[in-house]
């Protein structure tokens, strides 16, 4: 976490913000390449348990942690997210904030909403990753995936959205979604 808080008490010029954002566009790119297609053989070969109907949370991402906030992105950021990473809006709009303090960003969350089975979309994006010789990690409630460069991006569901999480900073990653799966 003190890699966190000094990440956020420096002051970012306009480079650090292009950069920040380059670095999120990298994450999107790279993670639809983890994307498993529709006849992708690892994740239908991933076993679910059957689809209970899930129950709509409060609010997709919960609250945001002590002296941030959730911002939502322009729509041409979001739209050219649920391009590159091939998302259906069929069950709904995929939501997309990012987590600021002090006018920094610390990452980006994606909502993918499921009225089905969200957990299937989550699993099949670690069997994916799994199924490519990634090292995933676990937390509680969300699984963590490592891209190529060095970037992560957390993966878990809450409610009837399946959320993903990406920061310039892994250690940012953990901490977003240890806030985002705890809450209820």
């Amino acid at each position: 976490m003190g890699s966190v808080k000094g990440l956020l008490n420096r002051r970012l010029g306009p480079v650090g913000i292009l950069v920040i954002v380059l670095i999120g566009a990298a994450a999107a790119y790279g993670l639809s390449k983890v994307v498993p297609k529709k006849e992708d053989p690892v994740a239908s070969a991933t076993p679910t348990p059957s689809a209970a109907p899930c129950t709509r949370a409060k609010s997709t991402f919960g609250d945001p942690p002590d002296t941030f906030a959730y911002d939502k992105v322009d729509e041409k950021t979001r739209t050219s997210t649920v391009k590159a990473l091939q998302l259906d809006e069929a069950d709904g709009q995929v939501q997309m904030v990012k987590a600021t303090r002090g006018g920094l960003t610390l990452g980006q969350l994606v909502g993918v909403p499921d009225q089905t089975d969200p957990a299937d979309y989550a699993a099949s994006l670690v069997a994916s990753a799994q199924g490519g010789g990634a090292a995933v990690t676990r937390g509680k409630g969300f699984a963590i995936i490592p891209l190529q460069g060095g970037t992560k991006v957390a993966v878990g569901v809450r409610g009837c959205d399946t959320i993903l999480i990406s920061a310039q900073d892994p250690n940012a990653v953990q901490f977003l979604a240890e806030n985002v799966f705890s809450a209820s």
